[in-house]
């Protein structure tokens, strides 16, 4: 009998890649089938969208992570840094700037839309900006409900478990795959660029990319996981709420808006503030490691 674990544990980079990959596209199209077999499989019926989302991200970023640390290495806790120890009032520092830097990651997504390509680039802008459109249509749709059930289901569908995934996935295998001690820089920006490529968002690629490399630093600095994972939940669980308490009646800004246009210098500001954050959390977690 074959024992996983640990099975590829010598294998070197590119190997390591050929298997994510594979990994990667065997899982997405069990969950396909899976969603095929099991629902309508009506891709305009949102409760059918919903469903295929949770298996694609369970599958494609819970399983493919956990399934490839096992086969990475003979500890997949720690490989994943998920059996680190950090203080609480980290968790709570990181969780007050990421809802302080709101103004600035929409101020760069503000930028990122003024950007204008070519004239001779012009049908590949007409077709990103159709397919941020159809996006947009698509996250609207989905985070459109009414009720607390709805509410909760969404925290945990598009806040709890792309937060958990995701960070497992990018930060904690792609981020290791592509790192060593000479490449670590390099690991966090190739993982940031992929992370944000794969969202197939060009208008808000540069925001998502900062963010992603802001996620893999504090890995490298606090070598806990768990960090990540709580920045990226911030950042998705505040766009559930707002939204939804926006549609109910409450008197909320967009928060997509907050740091943009009338309030620049709120973005602006939060920028200084997201600066010092960062020089002040880096500080604070290399002191403790």
């Amino acid at each position: 009998m074959i024992k996983l674990k640990g099975l590829f544990l010598e294998v070197g980079t590119l190997g390591k890649i050929l298997l994510l990959l594979g990994v990667t596209l065997m899982l997405s199209l069990f969950a396909v089938a899976a969603w095929q077999l099991f629902t309508s499989a009506n891709p305009n019926d949102i409760s059918s969208l919903k469903i295929l989302q949770l298996f694609q991200s369970v599958a494609t970023f819970v399983l493919a992570p956990l399934f490839l640390s096992y086969l990475f290495s003979k500890n997949h806790r720690k490989y994943l840094h998920l059996d680190s120890k950090t203080d609480l009032n980290i968790y709570v520092l990181v969780a007050i700037f990421m809802v302080i830097i709101i103004p600035f990651v929409n101020l760069l997504g503000y930028l990122n839309q003024q950007i204008v390509l070519p004239e001779l680039l012009k049908p590949i802008e007409i077709w990103m900006k159709n397919s941020e459109l159809q996006a947009a249509e698509l996250t609207e749709r989905l985070l459109d409900v009414r009720n607390v059930q709805g509410l909760l289901f969404n925290v945990f569908l598009i806040a709890i478990l792309p937060a958990i995934g995701e960070e497992l996935y990018f930060r904690g295998i792609v981020q290791k795959v592509l790192s060593n001690e000479k490449h670590v820089i390099f690991g966090i920006w190739s993982a940031a660029f992929i992370f944000s490529a794969i969202h197939l968002q060009f208008y808000g690629f540069f925001p998502r990319l900062l963010l992603g490399a802001f996620f893999g630093y504090l890995l490298y600095w606090s070598g806990n996981l768990w960090l990540p994972i709580l920045a990226h939940f911030i950042n998705n669980v505040m766009a559930v709420l707002f939204y939804y308490f926006q549609k109910n009646g409450y008197q909320l800004p967009d928060i997509d808006k907050v740091g943009t246009e009338s309030s620049l210098w709120l973005g602006c500001l939060s920028g200084v503030v997201a600066i010092g954050g960062i020089y002040f959390i880096r500080k604070l977690l290399v002191s403790r490691n």
